[in-house]
């Protein structure tokens, strides 16, 4: 019966010495963690330049009234502050409010060059949500997502006004011209170059 109850406690002493040592490991592994994510907010904070470029008059016009897009102009201009932890939420958030954007485009920019624009946009926020939704951030891969967003917003926002420009282009400058050409293109194409050929052989027999 003795023999039993040492058997017994050292089994015991067993399990307490390891669970002892799994929790310092756990312990430790968590606050290499957190020191890691500690850094990479360091360098996340320094990286998140997300911006809005100026943009002509028409434009903004024609945005503001698009409130999915407005939502997430919000979105941007409010940057995290405290923790990567701030930083996760912001891009959940920013996902959150990206994700039909290519559905509501307004009627004058609801064209394919800028709806691939918006998709390649959201393209890149998803990666950055997939990096952030990581246990320790890698703070450069997330830098060079952070980069490539606000490309591709600018690169958006170039598309909006090359639209507005080629809009004004026909009643402006060029439409007299694509006419004249037009018509002269329609006139050549009603010519019998056949009949004209002979009437000049016969003009040279003549002569």
């Amino acid at each position: 019966m003795r023999f039993f109850k040492i058997i017994v406690v050292s089994i015991f002493s067993s399990i307490l010495l390891f669970s002892c040592k799994d929790e310092d490991q756990q312990k430790l592994l968590i606050e290499k963690m957190e020191k890691k994510n500690r850094e990479s907010f360091e360098q996340i904070n320094k990286a998140w330049d997300l911006n809005i470029p100026p943009s002509s008059p028409e434009v903004s016009a024609a945005l503001s009234n698009w409130k999915d897009w407005q939502s997430f102009v919000q979105e941007i201009k409010q940057k995290p502050k405290t923790s990567i932890s701030a930083f996760k939420l912001k891009v959940k958030n920013l996902v959150s409010k990206s994700d039909s954007l290519h559905l509501t485009v307004p009627g004058r920019f609801n064209q394919p060059q800028v709806r691939s624009r918006i998709v390649a946009l959201q393209t890149k926020i998803l990666a950055l949500e997939t990096y952030f939704s990581l246990d320790v951030v890698p703070h450069e891969k997330a830098k060079d997502l952070i980069a490539a967003i606000n490309k591709e917003i600018n690169a958006f926002y170039m598309q909006c006004e090359e639209i507005v420009v080629k809009s004004k282009i026909p009643t402006e400058i060029g439409e007299p011209d694509i006419i004249r050409i037009k018509d002269t293109t329609r006139n050549a194409k009603a010519v019998n170059f056949d009949e004209l050929e002979q009437k000049e052989i016969l003009e040279k027999d003549k002569k």
